[in-house]
């Protein structure tokens, strides 16, 4: 039921993208971002995900600091109707579960600039409150690629070299990354919140929207095991 369904999604968000990618001339701005090739994207993750919460790009604050970038796309739960004006266009960090970057095609620049951007957001989150350093936080960070032309061995390893090189704490660290057609990165913590590969090929979507849910599902309100509705015996390969 639902393999069938996100293969179906995933074919449809990748001819959408390509479609605008040639009307563009292929080439992505390199300055600034061009969000709008993904409307299909933020359209497919606003019909996915319950209406309890809310879906934006924009800038992050809390108490006492601000975050003066744009991300890409913020998962967030609504305070009044009029919050973004009560703030001054600013998502509060106590409101946010989860944010995304989105990459047409993952590189290890737009994968450095995704670690940065956690360990800002992330602090911001956690501000005056305490957490260990073995410990999750629950506002998480994921990347979702339409593609790399690199492996996903290959972004593990930058991503660890990357954390290594900024001194980047376990839990400020990214929490996963999704390319679809090869598969995912995800960290875990049963692990130590250290990193692994799961390929997981024409699937991804699948599971990435899956794991996307668990993340948001911080409060135990949803009441939903996805795992359940998936019927496959697949083996991935795990590394």
């Amino acid at each position: 039921m639902f393999t069938e369904y996100f293969q179906k999604q995933s074919q449809s968000l990748e001819k959408a993208l390509a479609k605008k990618l040639g009307k563009r001339g292929v080439k992505l701005p390199e300055k600034e971002k061009d969000l709008n090739i993904y409307q299909e994207f933020y359209t497919f993750l606003k019909d996915h995900v319950p209406e309890d919460y809310s879906l934006a790009t924009g800038k992050v604050r809390n108490k006492k600091h601000l975050l003066n970038r744009n991300c890409d796309l913020l998962i967030y739960k609504k305070w009044v109707p009029k919050v973004l004006e009560l703030t001054g266009g600013y998502i509060l960090s106590d409101a946010l579960y989860g944010f995304l970057s989105i990459e047409a095609n993952l590189t290890a620049a737009g994968l450095g600039t995704h670690a940065s951007l956690t360990r800002a957001l992330k602090s911001l989150y956690v501000g005056e409150k305490q957490f260990e350093e073995l410990e999750p936080i629950p506002m998480y960070s994921m990347l979702f690629a339409y593609g790399s032309e690199h492996s996903l061995l290959f972004h593990k390893q930058s991503l660890m070299e990357i954390s290594q090189e900024k001194e980047i704490p376990v839990n400020l660290e990214v929490d996963l990354i999704c390319v679809m057609g090869q598969g995912l990165i995800i960290k875990d913590w049963e692990i130590a919140g250290g990193y692994k590969v799961v390929e997981t090929g024409d699937e991804s979507l699948m599971w990435f929207y899956v794991l996307l849910m668990e993340y948001l599902d911080r409060d135990g309100r949803l009441n939903y095991n996805l795992r359940d509705y998936i019927k496959n015996n697949k083996e991935y390969n795990e590394y």
